[in-house]
């Protein structure tokens, strides 16, 4: 039997992500050297272009949070040269298009996130738009990748979905199993984000933002079949994590 591996990669917020457990991740992913990689979304986070009250003590420009997400995706095409790959665009990068709509609109369709990301030059990368109809299959297999869970929880999605599905968005490690009356089973979860909740000057405004969860997620496909194993990797607090009963340490 051949399995395919697909590395999953959630909420990063660049440039305020945690690099110790950004690049424990890169270090897993090294070893099992994935078939595809999928973005969940809001890997870039945006900050200036924020609707929310932004703290004065925080001095970012949008050209400094696209310099940085263009150097996590360089670095994920020069570690990953064979691997297909997968931008599922987030709310935070549809910051850019709302600004543009709300302050900018003669504007609007000149630019955008595929276009500041350089993802029309990528050749081996494939942006997925947010929106509520937004979906991929994680190596064409039956689990569903999306940018936010259609219901609060990952027991509502699931039970929503009536499909297998992987998200972003929460920050939070979640799962839950569905069964229907004819036995077919369905997942939904997160795999927790992989950003630095100790910026409280960028999060603050969160008041929850305390118990988000560092981690990522592995899925192996049955190439015959297309049915899926999927694996989530919690990072502890003193980076660390296993996999296959090997510690991996940040």
């Amino acid at each position: 039997m051949g399995l395919s591996c697909a590395l999953i990669i959630p909420d990063t917020h660049r440039p305020f992500h945690d690099k110790r457990a950004y690049n424990l991740m890169l270090k897993v992913a090294k070893d099992l050297k994935p078939s595809e990689i999928v973005i969940l979304g809001d890997y870039c986070d945006a900050y200036s272009l924020s609707s929310h009250s932004k703290d004065p003590r925080v001095f970012t420009m949008i050209t400094d949070e696209v310099e940085d997400t263009l150097a996590g995706l360089d670095e994920l095409d020069r570690e990953f040269p064979s691997a297909q790959k997968v931008f599922i665009q987030g709310n935070h990068e549809w910051r850019l298009e709302r600004y543009l709509c709300n302050q900018a609109p003669a504007l609007f369709g000149v630019t955008d996130t595929r276009f500041l990301l350089k993802l029309n030059q990528r050749p081996k990368w494939t942006f997925i738009p947010y929106g509520p109809n937004q979906i991929h299959r994680v190596l064409g297999s039956k689990l569903l990748a999306r940018h936010e869970p259609i219901g609060r929880t990952s027991e509502m999605t699931a039970r929503k979905a009536m499909a297998s599905m992987v998200f972003g968005h929460i920050h939070r490690i979640q799962m839950n199993y569905s069964v229907g009356i004819e036995g077919k089973q369905h997942v939904a979860y997160c795999p927790g984000w992989l950003g630095d909740k100790r910026k409280d000057l960028i999060f603050g405004y969160v008041k929850t933002h305390h118990d988000w969860q560092l981690g990522f997620s592995l899925v192996f496909v049955d190439d015959k079949t297309k049915f899926f194993y999927h694996c989530i990797i919690p990072i502890l607090s003193n980076y660390t994590c296993v996999f296959q009963g090997k510690q991996y340490k940040g």
